[in-house]
């Protein structure tokens, strides 16, 4: 909605094509424009024909916000490792596929863009119960900095990473948060924050951004809390 808000069109993904239509005729009915294209982004084989379906129908796309994402609680003792793979195909594989062949499309077209991750501060921040969802967030960001240092200034494409802390959505509607959680509206703020000043990466929240700072600075603390 941000995005559009500010003229741009947009293109809205999810695997349920019903909340796509309503936030597309919303976009549509206040002036904006919106194309809808549903898909299941688990995995970098899904994630790439999506992309490619994407740039058939729309070769000028000139910016991407990576924000799929999938959590699954438990401690570390409590699962197989085997299990691991299922979070680090939506939260890892699928958006860097995503982001490989827009950098490749706009490097062939000589073209400017804007990649945009939706990542997260348990990337930084030791997370109970949520490790591999963090570690799988730390690996997106670290691929995206080679990413950014390899291609992107030399082409004009700029590789932004915003890190929300606990936010409202219907996937962290059960989790448990010592910190207060921000409003989608406001991450929507962050990430186009990003896009338009080219911010390389955030931490959303002051909140956030102390407790990142912590154990940035006083990792013996993380075992203490």
């Amino acid at each position: 909605r941000k995005f559009a808000q500010q003229g741009h069109p947009v293109i809205l993904t999810a695997r349920e094509k019903s909340g796509l239509d309503s936030v597309a005729a919303e976009i549509n009915a206040n002036g904006g424009t919106a194309h809808v294209i549903p898909a299941d982004l688990s995995g970098s084989k899904k994630a790439k024909k999506f992309i490619q379906n994407v740039l058939r129908r729309h070769p000028d796309i000139g910016a991407a916000v990576l924000n799929a994402g999938v959590a699954v609680e438990g401690a570390l003792t409590d699962r197989d490792p085997e299990s691991f793979l299922e979070e680090f195909e939506v939260n890892y594989f699928a958006p860097i596929a995503i982001a490989h062949e827009l950098a490749l499309h706009w490097m062939r077209n000589k073209s400017p863009g804007s990649i945009i991750a939706v990542s997260s501060v348990t990337s930084t921040v030791p997370f109970p119960v949520h490790a591999n969802y963090g570690a799988s967030k730390a690996a997106l960001n670290q691929m995206l900095r080679n990413m950014r240092f390899e291609i992107a200034s030399a082409n004009k494409i700029h590789v932004g990473i915003v890190m929300p802390g606990y936010t409202e959505t219907a996937m962290t509607a059960n989790l448990e948060s010592v910190l207060p959680g921000s409003a989608p509206e406001f991450i929507a703020e962050t990430v186009w924050d990003s896009f338009d000043q080219e911010i390389l990466e955030s931490i959303a929240g002051l909140d956030n951004k102390l407790v990142a700072g912590m154990f940035r600075f006083f990792p013996a603390l993380s075992d203490k809390l």
